[in-house]
Parts: C-alpha cells; sequence; structure tokens
C-alpha cells in the first residue's frame, strides 16, 4: 500500500473527529478536561505560593492520578474512532487497560523528551505511544509489539504530520494568546465593564495566561493527532488484512442497497405522477397573452425603441454626434486604461495608430465635458444664498438638568459643576446643589486619576476603587479617603434620604470638598 501524504491523512483525521460520535467525544472530554485543569492548577500553585514546597508531594500524586485518568480514556477514545473504520470490537476489559497504561505511559515523561534531543526517533517515539493506547484499548494479546511494528511504517508521513502539526499549534497558541491578552479590554471598551482583569493592563500577559493559552491549544491539538495515528494504525494492519477494502465495500453495498430501494420504489411514484393527456393549445389566445406580457412595464425596458420612434431634426442629430464623440472618447480612456494593466506583449499586439479623425472627436470630446463643468460651476457659483442669523449660543451649564440620574460627572468641567452649585444655591434648591458638588468632587478626583468615572459605578464603587488605588500610590495622603467617603455619605443622605436638604448641608459639603482638594493637591 502506497503511503498517503501527511495534508492528506490530516484532512481525514480532522473528517474522523467530525463524525465522531458523542460517546467518543465525552470520552476525550472526561479524560482530558480534569487533567488540564489540575495541571493549571499545579502550576499556579508551585510559580506563585509561598507553600509550594509543602504540598508539591500532595499536588503531584494528584496531578499523576490524573494523568493516568487522561490515558486511560484517551485510549477508550481512539478505540471508538477505530470503531468507525472497522468492524473489529474492543475486547480488552478496563482493570486491564488501567494497568497497562499505568506501567507504559509514564515513561512517555521520559522518552519523548529524550527522543526530541536525539531527534531521530522522535516521530517513532510518539507514534509508539500513541499506538500503545489503542492497541491496548482494543485488547491485543501484545500491544508493546503491534505498537512498535506501526510505529516503524511510513517515516517521512510521520514527520510530514509532526511538523505540520507544530506549525499549526504554534499558530493556535499566538491566536488563543491574543483573544484572551484583548478580551479584558474589549469587554471595557464596548461593554464598559472594568474588572480586575482590565485594570492589570499589561500585567496580564503572564506566565498563568499563557499556560492557559497552552493548555486550550493542546486539547485541540492533542484529539486529532489521537485521531491521526488511529487512521494510520487502521491503514497499517489493513496492509495485512485488508480491512480498508472490507470498510470500502461494506461502504459501496451500503450505497447499492440505497440506489436499489429507490430504484424500486421509482415505479410507483412514477405511475402516481403520470401527466395527464395534452390538451390542445388556443395559438391566437397565446399570441395575445405574449403580447400582453411584454408590454407590461417591467419588461419593456429591455427591448431597444423602434426607429420610427426616434426624434429627428438637426439639433437633434448634432446633440446625437457629440454624443457619440463622447461616448467614443470615454471607451478610448477605458481602453489605455486597461492597457496599463496588460502584460507587454499583450498590449503591443493591440497597439494600433489611431486615426486624426479618432484624435478629432476625442479631444472635442474633452472640450466638450470641460465647458459643460465650467456651465455648471458658474450657475451655482451665481446662486444666491439665503444668511441666516446665528444665535449666541446657549452655555452648557443652563441645559444640564441635575435631577438626570443618568447625567455623569464626566460631562461638564469642574468649574462649571461648581457654576451650577451656586445657581441651585440662588434659586434656593438645595437638593440640585448638592447634587451639583458631589459631581464636582468625583470630577476633580477623576482628573487626579484617582477614580475613573463610569455611569453603572456606585458611591461604593467609587470609595473602594479609591481604597484600593491608595494602598499602591504611596503619595496618597492617608486623610484623602475619610473626606472622601464623608462627601459620598453627605449627598446619598441628602440625595436618596426623605428629610429636606437645607442651606447647612450644602455648605458643609462644600467644606468638605475644599478639604478634599486640598489633600487631593499633595499627592
Amino acid at each position: 500500500m502506497q503511503a498517503r501524504g501527511a495534508i492528506e491523512i490530516l484532512e481525514e483525521s480532522v473528517n474522523l473527529l467530525r463524525e465522531a460520535p458523542a460517546a467518543a467525544v465525552a470520552a476525550y472530554l472526561t479524560g482530558s478536561i480534569p487533567f488540564a485543569v489540575a495541571l493549571l492548577f499545579f502550576f499556579t500553585e508551585m510559580t506563585r505560593s509561598p507553600f509550594a514546597s509543602e504540598r508539591l508531594a500532595l499536588d503531584s500524586l494528584g496531578v499523576a492520578a490524573l494523568l493516568i485518568w487522561k490515558h486511560v480514556w484517551q485510549a477508550i477514545f481512539m478505540a471508538r474512532l477505530h470503531g468507525q473504520l472497522s468492524s473489529r470490537p474492543a475486547a480488552g476489559g478496563i482493570l486491564r487497560l488501567v494497568a497497562m497504561q499505568c506501567a507504559v505511559q509514564p515513561l512517555r515523561l521520559i522518552a519523548v523528551p529524550v527522543g526530541l534531543l536525539l531527534a531521530v526517533p522522535f516521530a517513532s517515539t510518539v507514534a509508539f505511544f500513541r499506538n500503545f493506547s489503542l492497541f491496548a484499548a482494543l485488547g491485543e494479546a501484545n500491544p508493546a509489539t503491534a505498537a512498535r511494528h506501526q510505529a516503524g511504517l511510513w517515516s517521512r508521513q510521520n514527520w510530514g504530520v509532526l511538523g505540520v502539526m507544530t506549525i499549526a499549534a504554534l499558530l493556535l497558541f499566538l491566536n488563543i494568546l491574543i483573544v484572551l491578552v484583548m478580551l479584558p479590554g474589549l469587554g471595557r471598551s464596548i461593554l464598559g465593564i472594568e474588572g480586575d482583569l482590565a485594570r492589570l493592563g499589561s500585567g496580564f500577559f503572564n506566565a498563568t495566561t499563557m499556560a492557559v493559552a497552552a493548555s486550550v491549544t493542546w486539547l485541540a491539538i492533542d484529539a486529532l493527532l489521537s485521531a491521526l495515528y488511529v487512521l494510520r494504525c487502521f491503514y497499517g494492519a489493513s496492509v495485512v488484512t485488508g480491512e480498508d477494502l472490507m470498510a470500502a465495500l461494506r461502504r459501496a453495498m451500503g450505497i447499492a442497497a440505497m440506489a436499489l430501494i429507490l430504484l424500486c420504489a421509482a415505479p410507483g411514484v412514477a405511475r402516481a405522477q403520470a401527466p395527464q393527456s395534452p390538451t390542445s393549445i388556443d395559438v391566437q389566445r397565446l399570441d395575445r397573452s405574449i403580447d400582453a406580457t411584454i408590454h407590461r412595464r417591467e419588461f419593456t425596458w429591455r427591448s431597444p425603441p423602434s426607429a420610427s420612434e426616434q426624434p429627428q431634426g438637426r439639433w437633434t442629430s448634432w446633440v446625437d454626434k457629440v454624443a457619440g464623440w463622447v461616448r467614443r472618447g470615454w471607451n478610448w480612456l477605458l481602453d489605455r486604461i486597461a492597457d496599463w494593466f496588460r502584460p507587454p506583449n499583450e498590449r503591443e499586439s493591440r497597439t494600433s495608430p489611431a486615426s486624426p479623425r479618432k484624435l478629432i472627436e476625442i479631444w472635442t470630446s474633452v472640450v466638450v465635458a470641460l465647458l459643460i463643468a465650467a456651465v455648471f460651476v458658474y450657475f451655482f457659483r451665481r446662486r444666491n444664498t439665503a444668511v441666516v442669523a446665528v444665535k449666541a449660543p446657549a452655555s452648557a451649564t443652563a441645559a444640564t438638568n441635575l435631577a438626570d440620574e443618568s447625567l455623569t460627572a464626566d460631562r461638564l468641567p469642574e468649574s462649571s459643576w461648581l457654576k451650577l452649585a451656586e445657581e441651585s444655591m440662588a434659586r434656593g434648591e438645595y437638593r440640585l446643589a448638592l447634587r451639583a458638588l458631589y459631581l464636582a468632587a468625583l470630577n476633580h478626583m477623576s482628573h487626579r486619576e484617582f477614580i475613573s468615572i463610569r455611569r453603572w459605578k456606585t458611591g461604593l464603587d467609587y470609595r473602594r476603587e479609591l481604597e484600593r488605588r491608595a494602598r499602591t500610590m504611596p503619595s496618597v495622603s492617608p486623610e484623602l479617603t475619610p473626606v472622601f467617603v464623608r462627601v459620598i455619605a453627605m449627598f446619598e443622605r441628602g440625595w436618596y434620604g426623605r428629610h429636606a436638604v437645607e442651606r447647612a448641608d450644602v455648605d458643609a459639603l462644600l467644606g468638605d470638598l475644599e478639604e478634599m482638594r486640598r489633600y487631593a493637591q499633595r499627592a
């Protein structure tokens, strides 16, 4: 049997995965996802926890147990994929399968890196351990011998497949990593969600993020490699048993049986749908129907006007000549543009000397077009435009509704909020003045980059954000946070409370605002 190319067998592997039954997919996910999650937790614990040395033994034992768990379910997954290709049943017991995986698969952790360093046996080593899982699940009497024999077949194909899969894994890893890094920023820009991940900024690009991207890449590539080595083992065994020909014969027999059923059912369907005897056609009525149809509005634009309908006269013929010159000049210009993009040999074969009459027509068309454009520009410039009186713009502060709950502090500068507060106090609207002072305080804190203003944030959210940033900014005065908390409390008590707001409440909030600004300027 001639070996298939690397791309060909990869395409067959993708199709095999797409046709995999739900039980096979569930078996793969049952084994792979717990191991991937446990490995991520183990990596994070060992690299970040100060108690890593104390938990190393117990955590390593858990990861090792989940590794065997993964290999057992991976073997079951490969056996079920093999069942789609062959009629050979899986005859191995689960206890025998677990024992074989415990005895052989841990050696992969040493053999594969050594094979990679030596380069030559790397492809055969990878194939051997994959094949061993399949033959152990199929109940092979000596799975190691069968796996070693299949691993030695078609070395060029094996190396080609691993090379292509390595490039694909690197590209997939980079794409997943880019998505993970950009996702928090997109959530903040589009949805307005500013969580801890978005505030990390470039710090989000760390070893843990790369480990998550590597785990997702491994889940996709590992399933495809399992399907690939199932196909290699199936075709390798078919060299002796002819199992691939039997499978093709079974598929052909199934198609033939389906075609036979359709052919047997066809006469009955044909008899049921037999056409009735044709009736006589009235020729005159048919002509009238055709004539009425072609004169309908939606079809008349397809027919050119008749020669008798063309207008006659000296001016009409002159306009037709000018239009013809313009049309030919335009076609000439399009031909010249098209010649720029043709190969030199085609351009030389198409080049022919232009006649004097053709040049005259072209230049006449250009002059006429320029004259028409000049006339249009002249008349449009002479049109008198009505003078529109410009009204003085109303002040932004007068159009601001302080009672609007959707109003945010970044709508106006701090000075405008203070001006609104003075105007509200002059009118005796102390509750609105209280809110204007509160928005001025938020605007000042945002300008100093202590908080970020968002419509969905509450006073508690602003307080927590200031406390969090104060812990990371040593220059922030410790008295700033209590004063800011007092400003928030006074506003919420007056704005959401049931008692009336007095002038004294506004003066107290104004004093706290001045104190807050004084502490904020020290940072």
